[in-house]
C-alpha cells in the first residue's frame, strides 16, 4: 500500500503572459497528482500576480514555508518549475531549508526524482527558469528604452495635464488649466496651501480623483514633460521596484528636448524652479528644534488625525502650536480644528498632573497606595517570573532553529525577517526579567506615610523646575489629548500606577473648554 503523506500546493501567476484561471489549471493538475499518488491535500497556498524571481514579496509563499517550520505537513506538490522560483539562489535555499526540514517537493507536470539523471534534469530546468525570468526583463527593457527613444507613454499614470492617445502624450484641456493655475500661483508667491483651495474651488482633482496636497503639488512643479522634456529612467529600479528618492545614474538616463506637447513656457519653469530653490534655502535658516511635551500624544477630535507640532516665524518673534496633520497635508480637505498654542495647551495638561497627582491635598492619598502597590508587585514578582522564562525558553528555541539554517546555508530573505521578529520578542522579555529582577532584590517598604509624603513633596518641586521630568510624566501619564474645536480631553494612562506609583481609580477623562487666547 502507498506511503499517505499530508500534501500542500503551492500555485502562482505573475503578469507575464499569464492569466488568473492558470491558478485554476494548476490547482487541478495538482490535485489530480496527489489523487494518484494517495495524497492527502491540507492546504493550498496562491500568490496572485507575484514575481518568482522575489520571494520576499510572495505572502502565501512565506506563510508555506513558515507552516513548514512547523512541520505542518510531508510534500509540497507545485505544478511546475516555474511555479517555484526562477532564481537559482532562491530555488536551491528553498531546496536545502526542505531537506533540514524532513519535508519533500514533487512536480505534478515534471517528473523529477532523485536519481543522478533525475537531479541533472532539475538543474536544466531550473537554469531554464531563470534564463526565461531574465531574458524577458531584458527584453521588457529594450522595448521600454525604444518607446522612450520615440516619446511614448511607457506605462504607469500621466502627469496631469495629459491623457494618452495611441501611446502618445496629448494635452487634456481642463487638465492643463490647472497646471497653468499651479505655476501662476506659485510665482505670484502663493503657498502650497492656498493653491490647493483654489483648485478644489474651481472643481479640479488629482488624477486619482483626490484633493490636491502638498506632495503632489511639489512634483507637479518639478516635472520637466511640462515644457515638452520627455524623461525616462530617471528614477533607481531596486529589485524591480521605483525609487522616487534615488536618482539614476546619469548615462541611463533617456531624455529628449521638445518632445512632448508643452504646457508651460521653459522661462517660467526656470523662474519656479530658482524660487523652489531660494524657499528651500529660506526654511533652512528658520530650522530650529523645538521640543513639544505632548508629542504623538495628541489628536483632533475632528477628523481623527494626529495633531503635530508647527513652528512658524512671521516676522522676527517664534510662534508654536499644535496642529491637525491631515489639514496640513492637504489644506482642502477643510478640516476645522484650528491651531492651538503649544505653551498653553501644554501648561494645561501639566498643571491637571499636578493637581491631580501631586496636589497637597490627595499627597497623604497617594503615599499610601504607593506603598500598598509597591509591597504588592513585590510579592508578585516570583508568578510573573516563571511565566516570561517559559516565553524566553520557547524564543529561544525557536531562534536556535533557525541559526541551524543559516548554518547550513538554507536561509532566505524571510528567514532572516523572522528571526529578526524572535530577537525583539525576547529581548523585550529579557528586559523585563531585568526588571522583575531589580524589582525581586527590593525589600518590602515598612516605612511611614509621612515619610513618602515627604517624599513626595520633594518630587513635585523636582516637577516644577525640570522639563526633563515633566516629559517623564506625560510620556508615563498621558494617554491622549483630544482636541475639538473648543474642547479639550485629557485621559491618563491606565499603568500610571506600575510607572509611577500614582492611583488610577477614580480618574477619568478631563473634558474643559479652552479658553480665549489658545
Amino acid at each position: 500500500m502507498p506511503e499517505i503523506k499530508n500534501a500542500v500546493i503551492y500555485a502562482r501567476f505573475s503578469s507575464d503572459m499569464q492569466r488568473e484561471e492558470s491558478i485554476e489549471a494548476q490547482v487541478r493538475a495538482c490535485k489530480e497528482y496527489c489523487r494518484r499518488k494517495h495524497y492527502v491535500v491540507t492546504n493550498i497556498y496562491v500568490d496572485e500576480a507575484k514575481s518568482a524571481r522575489d520571494i520576499i514579496k510572495r505572502d502565501a509563499y512565506n506563510q508555506m514555508m513558515a507552516d513548514a517550520i512547523e512541520h505542518k505537513f510531508d510534500v509540497i506538490i507545485f505544478h511546475k518549475i516555474d511555479r517555484n522560483a526562477r532564481n537559482e539562489f532562491n530555488y536551491y535555499s528553498f531546496k536545502h531549508t526542505l531537506s533540514q526540514l524532513g519535508i519533500g517537493y514533487e512536480y505534478a507536470a515534471q517528473n523529477i526524482d532523485f536519481t543522478p539523471e533525475g537531479q541533472m534534469m532539475e538543474n536544466m530546468l531550473v537554469g531554464f527558469a531563470a534564463y526565461y525570468s531574465r531574458n524577458l526583463a531584458k527584453e521588457t527593457k529594450k522595448g521600454l528604452n525604444e518607446n522612450a527613444y520615440k516619446a511614448q507613454f511607457n506605462g504607469g499614470t500621466p502627469p496631469l495635464g495629459y491623457k494618452i492617445v495611441d501611446k502618445h502624450y496629448v494635452v487634456d484641456p481642463h487638465e492643463a488649466e490647472a497646471v497653468k493655475m499651479i505655476f501662476s500661483m506659485y510665482l505670484d508667491g502663493y503657498g502650497y496651501g492656498k493653491i490647493a483651495e483654489k483648485l478644489k474651488l474651481h472643481g479640479y482633482r488629482t488624477k486619482d480623483g483626490r484633493n490636491f496636497a502638498k506632495n503632489s503639488l511639489y512634483d507637479i512643479l518639478s516635472n520637466e514633460k511640462y515644457i515638452g522634456t520627455y524623461t525616462f529612467n530617471k528614477t533607481s529600479r531596486k529589485a524591480g521596484k521605483r525609487n522616487m528618492h534615488v536618482k539614476q545614474d546619469s548615462e541611463d538616463i533617456i531624455r529628449i528636448e521638445n518632445a512632448l506637447p508643452a504646457i508651460i513656457s521653459k522661462e517660467d519653469f526656470s523662474r519656479v524652479q530658482e524660487k523652489k530653490k531660494a524657499n528651500r534655502h529660506r526654511a533652512a535658516a528658520y530650522t530650529a528644534k523645538e521640543e513639544y511635551l505632548l508629542s504623538g500624544k495628541v489628536f483632533c477630535g475632528c477628523c481623527g488625525s494626529a495633531m503635530g507640532g508647527h513652528r512658524c516665524k512671521p516676522r522676527e518673534k517664534v510662534y508654536t502650536y499644535y496642529a491637525c496633520l491631515n489639514k496640513e497635508r492637504v489644506a482642502p480637505n477643510r478640516c476645522p480644528q484650528k491651531q492651538i498654542r503649544r505653551e498653553l495647551l501644554e501648561k494645561w495638561v501639566l498643571d491637571h498632573i499636578a493637581s491631580e497627582i501631586l496636589s497637597e491635598k490627595n499627597i497623604e492619598t497617594y503615599a499610601k497606595l504607593m506603598l500598598e502597590e509597591y509591597n504588592k508587585r513585590i510579592q508578585d514578582v516570583g508568578n510573573n517570573e516563571q511565566k516570561l522564562k517559559t516565553q524566553k525558553t520557547a524564543a529561544e528555541k525557536k531562534l536556535n532553529n533557525l541559526y541551524t539554517l543559516i548554518e547550513n546555508g538554507a536561509a532566505d530573505q524571510f528567514d532572516i525577517q523572522r528571526i529578526k521578529k524572535v530577537k525583539e520578542e525576547l529581548s523585550q522579555i529579557n528586559k523585563k526579567l531585568d526588571e522583575l529582577s531589580d524589582m525581586a532584590s527590593y525589600p518590602e517598604v515598612k516605612v511611614e506615610v509621612e515619610t513618602m509624603c515627604n517624599l513626595l513633596r520633594k518630587y513635585k518641586n523636582l516637577f516644577a523646575n525640570s522639563k526633563k521630568v515633566k516629559k517623564i510624566l506625560i510620556e508615563t501619564c498621558v494617554q491622549k489629548v483630544t482636541i475639538n474645536r473648543n474642547i479639550v480631553t485629557l485621559e491618563l494612562t491606565d499603568d500610571s500606577v506600575s510607572a509611577l506609583m500614582v492611583p488610577r481609580t477614580g480618574i477619568e477623562p478631563v473634558r474643559v473648554s479652552l479658553p480665549e487666547g489658545f
